[in-house]
């Protein structure tokens, strides 16, 4: 694993760097039919750190054009159409310039694994397995289920749009249960590289709604296990958040060196999600058994909350419907994946 320092988004300094670390893993990219798979979540504007910043992208996108690669792009946005997330987001017009082609992950591809999850099967958007190499790119964001969402929680955007619920629903509360499914879809994905953006880090009640913060770290791994278990020792010290924890019960995060190229030091301040700071260190009996009580429940803000109905049409278990003044929750209905609070536009869902 490669890691290192970039305080800004200047293309040709991350793409200077970007090819540095990929000398230095061995990766030979020339040539290659490419899918570059960015976290997509939101048409946010780039600074707000929801998204794969589109000059991070740029960059890399350009190291892979200069190595005569035949570039693809594409993600499974969480409601909008992921035309309108390239377009608000600064993405459109930098792909067409490079030629790139935009992927939308709406078909049906049934993938098959015996992994750790107790799941066979997994209907993908796209298939990465057309691709002689898949760059998996995340942003370094908290997440207010799973605690962060690095690179193994990037490839759930292979499963297409509100398939997603579907998932959230069967796990329900059980995040040791989702963060299984996360492990295997990922595996399935088998990305070749991850390319983590934390130049500009989101911190707090993550992954829509959070704080943007100053990471300036870049990091690059062709094992997602072991990227993701650096970067979380990095920002949440002394916890093990579900993904990594599941992972590593299966022998799956491998032993890793870093080529560190000039970290910077940690943030001063990186809060993790008020939803979930009170479940990460207890042990998994317990809190299975006081999940009820110790998982914060959403909430509207009303003086935030549009009533634009987003939160009630992505709840996968149909625990939310609107008031007169905001949404109401069914907090016995509720699974507490909060994809009420990571798809709201405006804000309005608190924990």
């Amino acid at each position: 694993m490669v890691a290192g320092r970039s305080d800004s988004y200047n293309p040709r300094e991350i793409k200077s760097f970007l090819e540095e670390a990929f000398s230095r893993i061995d990766l030979d990219i020339s040539g290659r039919s490419v899918l570059v798979k960015p976290n997509l979540l939101a048409s946010k504007a780039p600074d707000r750190a929801v998204t794969t910043h589109p000059d991070f992208l740029r960059a890399l996108i350009e190291l892979l054009v200069d190595h005569s690669c035949t570039v693809c792009l594409g993600d499974s946005p969480g409601y909008e159409s992921l035309d309108r997330v390239l377009r608000n987001g600064g993405y459109a017009e930098m792909l067409r310039e490079h030629g790139v082609q935009v992927v939308y992950f709406t078909g049906e591809v049934v993938k098959k694994g015996r992994g750790v999850s107790p799941y066979r099967d997994f209907l993908f958007g796209e298939d990465p397995d057309r691709y002689e190499t898949v760059i998996n790119v995340p942003k370094l964001k908290t997440h207010s289920m799973m605690g962060m969402t690095l690179g193994v929680k990037n490839t759930f955007g292979f499963i297409r749009g509100f398939a997603k619920g579907r998932w959230h629903l069967r796990a329900g509360r059980d995040r040791d249960l989702f963060a299984s499914i996360l492990v295997d879809i990922h595996r399935l994905v088998s990305p070749t590289v991850t390319v983590l953006d934390g130049v500009v880090g989101m911190c707090g009640d993550g992954p829509s709604n959070g704080d943007p913060v100053a990471c300036g770290v870049v990091a690059v791994s062709r094992d997602a296990f072991a990227l993701d278990a650096f970067i979380e020792a990095r920002f949440c010290p002394g916890v093990t958040l579900p993904v990594t924890a599941c992972a590593a019960r299966h022998g799956l995060v491998p032993p890793f060196e870093v080529i560190d190229l000039g970290l910077p030091p940690v943030p001063a301040r990186f809060p993790m999600p008020r939803a979930s700071d009170t479940d990460w260190n207890l042990p998994r009996p317990i809190k299975r058994l006081l999940r009820d009580f110790l998982t914060k429940k959403p909430k509207a803000d009303p003086a935030a909350c549009r009533l634009c109905g987003i939160c009630a049409e992505v709840c996968p278990a149909n625990a939310i419907h609107l008031g007169e003044r905001f949404p109401l929750f069914d907090y016995q209905a509720c699974i507490r994946c909060y994809c009420c609070q990571e798809m709201c536009p405006h804000g309005a869902i608190r924990t």
